[in-house]
């Protein structure tokens, strides 16, 4: 049985976590401290954190940065998705900005769980925390931020497509396609694209998918719906059915 590590100091939304991570077929070790998650997460060895970025002595971000070097997939939970995209967290984990919504949460983690199936025990905590959640291709290097010109190459589409809901110019666009602004719309396009690739492998079988007509979508290619500004329809139809949820 899989384990899931959950660090969390508020007592009601601990219990509801707890049931919702029991009810997805997990063991749950939790903790109230950041200082006592760090202390026994080699003990645990979890398949899955859950991880309050608000805690009473230490952050959720000063627990990433001692917990880098392990490969564990993380669910953060936040009230500030302001915060979120100010220290560039939806490129370390999956984000739940609160209040919580249960349906949504269970099918992160049945999604994250399924994904996680597919690596082997013990590759699992040898891998970056990056590279359990969103293609490391996608990012800029440097800032370690969502790349929209490597997403748009990803794709086989023109950078300047995204110009059209980004809510950026095209000469800002090139000028910085992994600016923090960026961020929240390239989130929900770079979660589709991994999944994909740990569904068909290969960028032109991804491309392909993409770009097919698909009943799900009204007949629309996933493509086009993305370019139309709702990307997550896309993810959410894709996490559904990865978390074996009828779309």
């Amino acid at each position: 049985m899989d384990t899931a590590m959950l660090v969390e100091p508020e007592k009601q939304r601990k219990r509801l976590l707890s049931d919702l991570l029991q009810e997805a077929g997990l063991r749950v070790q939790s903790f109230d401290t950041a200082e006592e998650a760090v202390d026994q997460v080699e003990r645990v060895a979890p398949d899955l954190m859950i991880l309050e970025m608000k805690m009473p002595s230490r952050s959720g971000l000063e627990v990433l940065e001692q917990l880098r070097g392990y490969g564990m997939p993380v669910i953060l939970i936040t009230a500030n998705e302001t915060v979120a995209l100010k220290h560039d967290l939806y490129s370390v984990g999956d984000v739940v900005p609160g209040p919580i919504a249960n349906k949504d949460l269970r099918t992160r983690i049945r999604g994250i769980l399924k994904r996680r199936s597919r690596t082997p025990r013990a590759q699992r905590w040898a891998s970056h925390p990056v590279a359990s959640h969103v293609l490391p291709e996608l990012h800029d290097p440097v800032t370690g931020r969502l790349d929209a010109g490597r997403i748009a190459e990803f794709l086989g589409t023109p950078l300047t497509a995204f110009a059209r809901f980004s809510g950026i110019g095209v000469a800002a666009l090139h000028k910085s396609p992994a600016s923090a602004s960026l961020q929240q719309v390239l989130i929900p396009i770079a979660r589709s694209l991994t999944i994909l690739s740990q569904l068909l492998g290969s960028k032109e079988s991804i491309r392909a998918w993409m770009n097919s007509p698909h009943p799900d979508l009204g007949g629309r290619t996933p493509i086009g719906v993305v370019l139309e500004g709702k990307s997550k329809a896309v993810s959410d139809m894709l996490e559904a059915a990865l978390a074996g949820q009828p779309s």
